[in-house]
């Protein structure tokens, strides 16, 4: 049987341009109203567009705390888009009306290596290697947690950043000094999500350090490093007298391992510059706790493997 050419070269010239043709870009939508990102928490595969659309009256920003990105004001019914390549946790938010509210608008876009998108409870849909906990596993599995534990699993944004990416170093306050901040503000924290949020992602940093790894770290500088956490904030590693502080906390019991970094359990809750808590009417910022005014050594014994 003898081929039209015609209809032959015609085929094959199909078939050539649907090979050409680029593979769909992941594209992702976060919605700016009533002056909150919708979702605050988006979980992303790496190379996806995201798009963030204003429809409030007021004009808003997307722009990263470390800087990576920012959108300038979006005013009402516009856009901003950013491609996000690499794999990794981008905490961001409103800078226009940071002065205007207690705390600023924050959202958090995570990445995660192409194939291995995360589901809403937080677990990966393929490719999981089952058996180490993370880092919401771990603090909300121990006794020396529990207040901490409590607030991660309420605060929603924490809550899947400690689930679902890293690696991360989380100094995470105990029990007393959670109770030292007292009953009334732990209470309204828990009903105020957004200043929670800010206050939990205030005790975490990017990179995996065991205790080790910070006295070191200081050493190497004088005896003083400074490290930033997720909010875009600085927190303060020194080594005095044999003792590892962070802020005007000091590390009561350490190295507890995770799948995705590691904890280090500290005495004092640390309260980023400008949050104000509830029933306190001064901002604070890295303060101590009532209580806890003096740091001191671990309690030999006490560190966690």
């Amino acid at each position: 049987m003898r081929r039209d050419p015609i209809i032959f070269g015609f085929i094959t010239a199909l078939v050539i341009g649907l090979v050409a043709l680029p593979a769909l870009a992941a594209t992702a939508g976060v919605d700016i109203q009533g002056g909150s990102y919708h979702p605050a928490s988006l979980t992303v595969e790496s190379n996806t567009t995201v798009t963030w659309t204003n429809h409030d009256r007021i004009g808003h920003t997307v722009t990263s705390t470390d800087g990576l990105f920012d959108s300038g004001p979006i005013e009402q019914n516009e856009t901003f888009n950013y491609t996000f390549t690499d794999t990794g946790t981008y905490p961001y938010g409103c800078t226009l009306n940071a002065s205007t509210r207690r705390t600023p608008m924050q959202g958090v876009v995570i990445v995660v290596p192409e194939g291995m998108a995360v589901a809403p409870d937080g677990n990966r849909t393929s490719g999981e290697e089952p058996g180490n906990a993370t880092l919401a596993d771990l603090v909300s599995g121990s006794d020396l947690l529990t207040t901490f534990g409590e607030a991660v699993g309420k605060a929603g944004i924490a809550q899947t950043v400690l689930a679902a990416s890293g690696p991360y170093t989380v100094f995470a306050p105990d029990d007393a000094a959670f109770a030292a901040l007292g009953n009334e503000t732990v209470a309204a924290l828990f009903n105020d999500t957004e200043t929670l949020d800010t206050l939990l992602m205030h005790h975490v940093v990017r990179e995996t350090y065991t205790v080790n790894d910070l006295t070191a770290k200081a050493n190497a500088a004088g005896n003083r490093t400074v490290l930033t956490t997720l909010t875009g904030d600085n927190l303060t590693v020194s080594t005095t007298d044999g003792n590892l502080t962070v802020g005007n906390a000091t590390i009561v019991a350490s190295d507890m391992a995770a799948s995705n970094g590691v904890v280090q359990i500290v005495d004092t809750v640390l309260v980023p510059p400008g949050l104000v808590l509830p029933e306190n009417q001064t901002a604070v910022g890295n303060q101590t706790a009532a209580g806890n005014q003096t740091p001191v050594a671990p309690p030999p014994g006490r560190v966690i493997p």
